[in-house]
């Protein structure tokens, strides 16, 4: 039976994660600082209309579609105006990027809580399980959050496909980088560098979209029992 190690869990997120710096008052995970208005920091307050913005639209993208919402729409589903919109973001495609990222970002930290959290006495099955039910959990347990990372942005541009195939490409670096070290040590992923892993991806992603579109809807752990066993035969354990 392969185990796992108890190597420290190396995360250079090759993709902007939100971070907190200097003390201050902390907003969607960004720590706060900066010059005080009415008793609050400027950057806080900037911060927090920018995340009412975001889940807002998420909430909205996922409910009606993201083709059928306006900017004005967004901006009435948060409670705030026009022009503080643009001070955020320039268009609504610039909304549903940030909203796409901040899913992703989410789930990124998921998964580093979840490689910290294993049992070395794990064997591989075990540890993928956990893995996958941290990042399928962390988008899967809010519907909106799912609808709006798996179909609201399918085909909206050339440029959001492109940015979603450079997330790909980061969580394929990070899964042969940094996930299959941890979990089979001196295992690899099989095939050339991104194909393996890219094929896993595709597999999340399409299962999860059938997953949204099912009715009744299965619980996430169907979700993660499928995806196991595919994850576990795309790497080539030593020996």
């Amino acid at each position: 039976m392969t185990s796992i190690t108890t190597a420290p869990v190396r995360w250079p997120p090759p993709f902007p994660m939100s971070a907190a710096g200097a003390a201050g008052r902390t907003v969607d995970g960004v720590t706060i600082v900066g010059r005080q208005y009415g008793g609050r920091a400027v950057a806080e307050r900037k911060a927090e209309r920018r995340l009412r913005f975001l889940e807002a639209a998420t909430r909205l993208f996922a409910e009606r579609g993201y083709t059928d919402c306006s900017l004005a729409d967004v901006c009435a589903a948060a409670g705030l105006s026009k022009r503080q919109f643009y001070e955020e973001f320039e268009t609504r495609e610039d909304v549903l990027v940030a909203a796409y990222d901040r899913i992703q970002d989410a789930a990124a930290a998921a998964v580093v809580d979840g490689l910290r959290d294993l049992d070395p006495r794990m064997d591989i099955h075990t540890a993928m399980h956990a893995i996958i039910t941290a990042y399928v959990g962390s988008i899967g347990a809010d519907p909106y959050r799912a609808k709006v990372a798996f179909i609201e942005v399918v085909g909206v541009s050339e440029r959001m496909e492109r940015h979603r195939r450079e997330r790909r490409h980061a969580w394929a670096a990070v899964l042969e980088s940094t996930v299959v070290p941890i979990v089979v040590p001196g295992g690899r992923v099989r095939g050339a560098p991104g194909m393996a892993s890219s094929a896993l991806i595709g597999a999340i992603n399409g299962l999860t979209q059938e997953w949204l579109l099912a009715d009744p809807r299965p619980p996430v752990d169907a979700l993660v029992e499928l995806l196991v066993p595919v994850a576990v035969a795309l790497i080539e354990t030593p020996g």
